[in-house]
């Protein structure tokens, strides 16, 4: 589905044998699998059987290294594995919500691309400990697959990690001194 790095592509290129190009089987079986997945996105509901096609077909395009978009200039890229990785989370969790649909249920034409600015926007590094926030990590990853066939961060997103909260740090000097002195 996608590929990794500052330019650099570990998705997986599937390939007739010698041949140098895929297998036209192999990508009709890749094509479906993809389409099955976009289906369940709750996002998916915005577009029409055209728009799913060519949302799939972006994905196949961008799933090889030739053909796929370079990564923008401070972007990671996300690989098959941590995309998949991290769908297989969210099924775990269920972690869609009421919010990743509009409020009455219609979507107005532009929804998606809306949508995908206001998901743009909460990907700040400092927003990453903030609680539920994994829900809006998921739902701009379903967001840029539909749009642009590939899942890419800010780096300073991917590579932020939240301070260690004062509260839990306190709670656990309190435990070690009752241990000692206890």
């Amino acid at each position: 589905m996608s590929a990794a790095g500052d330019d650099k592509r570990c998705g997986t290129k599937r390939k007739a044998a010698g041949s140098g190009e895929a297998a036209p089987a192999d990508v009709a079986t890749l094509r479906q699998a993809i389409m099955a997945h976009l289906l369940t996105f709750p996002e998916a509901a915005a577009l029409d059987a055209r728009q799913l096609d060519e949302a799939a077909d972006r994905i196949v395009r961008e799933s090889d290294p030739s053909t796929a978009t370079p990564t923008g200039e401070g972007m990671v890229r996300y690989d098959d594995k941590r995309i998949s990785s991290a769908f297989n989370l969210d099924s775990w969790l269920e972690l869609h919500a009421a919010e990743d649909l509009p409020p009455n249920g219609e979507f107005p034409p532009g929804w998606l691309d809306e949508r995908r600015r206001m998901l743009d926007e909460e990907m700040r590094p400092e927003k990453r400990g903030e609680p539920n926030h994994s829900r809006f990590h998921l739902a701009k990853m379903r967001v840029d697959l539909l749009t642009k066939g590939y899942v890419e961060f800010p780096k300073p997103y991917v590579d932020y990690t939240p301070p260690f909260p004062v509260s839990e740090r306190r709670q656990s000097k309190d435990i070690a001194t009752e241990v000692v002195a206890g």
